[in-house]
């Protein structure tokens, strides 16, 4: 019976004794966490499954597989998706009267100008913006009015909306005017969505932001109406343009809150200015447009070249890897990618595709 007893207390005491150590060796205390702040991932990560092989010093006859960490490395980012924004009416000077704080700081890291890019000798909403996106002249895109007709049918020729559809990428129009709808396809536009405002506007581009886009055209119209209500340069229309630069925050926290901003293309334009109540191009003020590009492979800084609004198109197609179109009359702004002018505009389109008849 004493015997039973002994033994009883002998497994006893082994039972409460540390458990062996698989890995061979007593578990490490837990560091305490480090106040360093933690590198950012700087780049999309994929994990792929690691088999983890437990070291010869383990008698446990198995390999266990395990999800890795993701690596915090940075990795090169290039263009994967562009954005466009056009304030309809928006001069260039505006931008620091206003003032539009969001856009000023933009500028910092952009290629930019403020003095030397001009729509065409048209500068009204429909048919500037069509060149903006067609990269074609007015004659060529057939958008020679400013209202929408249906029977003259949509800008013709091959726009970026044509390539990036046909790219197979998620198409995107957020506008404040219906009259748009004339710039593209139907079937080449996944999202065609009309919001008056500039804080609807923000609502719906930063929920499209959310679902995922491969190329997104943002209209915000406020500058436009009050223009033509109470004048350029005017109070009202600052106001609205301060509107339209908070509206632009949201949409840049949006692309970092995605993890998109690094690999995104970020156009910033307008279609024309304006003077007085009007734009009918009696003036330069008429013609200016501001022209910026942000994101990755942009150089920052001032462009002095003369650029053209079809320019647009064509600089979107070549950060986005699509082909150039032989009869388009933009080029790409490769001054912005730190490269030299490839190539200059046709005197036809110097000043500044202006003529109707003119191809």
């Amino acid at each position: 019976m004493k015997i039973c007893k002994v033994v009883f207390f002998c497994l006893l005491l082994a039972g409460c004794a540390q458990a062996p150590n698989l890995w061979g060796a007593a578990p490490a205390a837990i560091p305490a966490a480090s106040s360093a702040p933690r590198p950012t991932q700087t780049a999309p990560f994929t994990p792929s499954p690691t088999v983890f092989v437990l070291p010869p010093s383990s008698t446990a006859p198995f390999a266990a597989t395990i999800e890795p960490t993701p690596t915090i490395t940075p990795l090169p980012v290039g263009i994967e998706r562009a954005l466009i924004i056009s304030y309809d009416g928006m001069r260039p000077d505006a931008i620091a009267a206003a003032p539009m704080n969001n856009l000023l700081e933009l500028i910092k890291t952009s290629a930019y100008t403020l003095t030397s890019a001009i729509t065409i000798a048209y500068p009204s909403t429909l048919p500037s913006h069509a060149a903006m996106l067609s990269g074609l002249c007015m004659a060529k895109n057939g958008v020679v009015y400013d209202k929408y007709f249906m029977y003259m049918g949509y800008s013709k020729g091959v726009d970026i909306f044509d390539l990036a559809h046909a790219a197979g990428m998620r198409t995107v129009m957020v506008v404040s005017k219906d009259k748009l709808r004339q710039l593209a396809e139907p079937e080449t536009t996944d999202v065609f969505e009309v919001r008056y405002g500039e804080p609807a506007v923000a609502r719906e581009a930063v929920a499209q932001i959310d679902r995922g886009f491969g190329l997104m055209f943002v209209h915000f119209a406020g500058a436009d109406l009050r223009g033509h209500k109470y004048a350029w340069m005017s109070d009202p229309q600052f106001k609205v343009l301060r509107e339209g630069d908070e509206a632009l925050g949201q949409i840049l926290s949006a692309l970092d809150e995605n993890g998109l901003r690094d690999s995104t293309l970020i156009i910033v334009t307008a279609d024309h200015g304006g003077h007085d109540k009007n734009h009918v191009g009696t003036v330069l003020e008429d013609y200016r447009i501001p022209w910026i590009a942000s994101g990755p492979e942009i150089v920052p800084g001032e462009i002095t070249a003369l650029l053209h609004t079809m320019d647009t198109a064509a600089t979107v197609a070549y950060g986005l890897g699509f082909p150039q179109q032989a009869d388009w009359d933009g080029i790409p702004v490769y001054e912005a990618f730190g490269e030299p002018r490839l190539k200059i505009h046709p005197e036809s389109v110097q000043w500044p595709c202006h003529q109707w008849n003119d191809h």
